[in-house]
């Protein structure tokens, strides 16, 4: 826009100057999109770490034969793991399905404007790198979630559960 200026002589403003309010309008708006993104995937993994406690609590003569005949720790803890872990990639499986059906709905829908435009349609990005990200965020959620329960049942004692103890 400087340059514009100096060689023309008339005032020039650049685009992003000109359309300051909608673009700060833009940047509020992502960050309330993540935040409730944020707080969508806080309460899946609540819901996931809640699935993983009570099959956990389920499961717990399960754990104490498996203990018994010589599982360690770890292989508990990762048999509950992979359980949160499944869950997430299920959910993550699921969202993108649903998104992008979403995603390509709302793409479809046609503006009747009288005036000449060249957006006919609602502009919707089919963005990878959404997808992924969601999918990243979904999965770290789902093995945290699910790993404090899996410690938790690595840790119980076999003999305590076998007598009815917990």
């Amino acid at each position: 826009a400087a340059q514009i200026e100096r060689l023309i002589g008339y005032k020039s403003v650049s685009w992003q100057e000109a359309n300051e309010s909608l673009l700060e309008a833009f940047f509020i708006r992502n960050i309330i999109m993540f935040t409730v993104v944020g707080a969508i995937l806080l309460v899946a993994g609540f819901g996931i770490f809640n699935i993983v406690s009570i099959i956990t609590h389920e499961k717990s003569r399960d754990i104490a034969i498996l203990k018994s005949l010589g599982f360690a720790e770890r292989d508990i803890r990762l048999i509950f793991l992979s359980e949160g872990l499944a869950m997430g990639l299920a959910g993550s499986l699921l969202g993108w399905a649903l998104g992008f059906g979403l995603t390509k709905v709302l793409s479809s829908v046609k503006f009747e404007i009288e005036q000449a435009t060249e957006i006919t349609h609602l502009p919707v990005t089919f963005d990878l790198m959404h997808y992924g990200v969601a999918a990243s965020f979904a999965i770290i959620a789902a093995a945290t979630a699910g790993y404090l329960p899996a410690r938790k049942a690595s840790r119980l004692n076999p003999v305590d559960i076998i007598r009815g103890a917990t």
